[in-house]
């Protein structure tokens, strides 16, 4: 008996362990770049020559060199990207930011940065596709795809971003029927079991996300509306007002 629980034990433990290290890209190269926040860059090689130092090791006439002692101590150059599709190498930084918030850039070959990415996780393949994730700067870790096209980047639009968050709420809160109306679904208490579905996929960065998919511990669905008090009093556990 003590075998099979030991055998039984040993599998789970081993399931566990396979589904934390899942690979979402298999076919990239992942590197770490910073251990302090645990961020990841995944790349193609065929299309982009990884560089991975730091600002203040770089050669003195790189444009991206920085001293230890300056404001941009923490910025690393990351790689270079080029494919059919760009006209100029782009380059891609990334830097722990003035208040903890760790982030990806991608500049053109007049410096000037193109694109932002608060993320922990920066993956981008050979065609130009770009894929983030990782709780920073936001109130949940919001998964996002972009696309490089002629030297710009633009965001493919979701119509809703799945958080997936569950807990206890931290008050009591209002579920709605719609967006809008004041049909009410659920008045839950305080302490009451919910998890949280899903946000819209249309709320730009640094705002505050106003409208979540709530669904009650019995199974109930409704819009749950965030108000100013809800965003520093909070809801929920693990739910940050934009990554504060």
């Amino acid at each position: 008996m003590k075998k099979w629980l030991t055998i039984l034990l040993f599998i789970s433990i081993s399931l566990n362990s396979i589904a934390q290290s899942k690979v979402y890209f298999p076919n990239l190269t992942r590197v770490s770049i910073d251990t302090t926040y645990n961020v990841f860059f995944s790349y193609e090689q065929k299309c982009t020559r990884l560089i991975n130092k730091p600002c203040f090791n770089l050669d003195r006439n790189n444009p991206y060199f920085c001293d230890l002692d300056s404001v941009n101590f923490d910025w690393v150059l990351v790689a270079k990207f080029k494919n059919d599709k760009t006209k100029d190498t782009l380059t891609i930084l990334y830097a722990q930011g003035m208040s903890d918030d760790p982030a990806f850039k991608i500049t053109n070959n007049k410096h000037e940065i193109i694109k932002e990415f608060y993320c922990l996780e920066f993956y981008i393949n050979g065609s130009g596709t770009i894929y983030t994730s990782g709780h920073t700067n936001n109130m949940f870790d919001r998964r996002r795809k972009f696309q490089i096209q002629n030297d710009s980047i633009m965001e493919i639009i979701q119509p809703f971003n799945y958080v997936g968050l569950k807990g206890k709420t931290l008050k009591p809160i209002t579920l709605y029927k719609d967006r809008t109306g004041n049909d009410i679904v659920a008045q839950l208490p305080k302490d009451y079991e919910i998890e949280i579905l899903l946000a819209d996929g249309t709320s730009p960065d640094f705002e505050v996300d106003t409208l979540f998919l709530v669904k009650t511990d019995f199974g109930l669905v409704g819009w749950l509306r965030i108000t100013e008090d809800d965003i520093y009093r909070g809801i929920l556990y693990d739910f940050f007002y934009a990554g504060d």
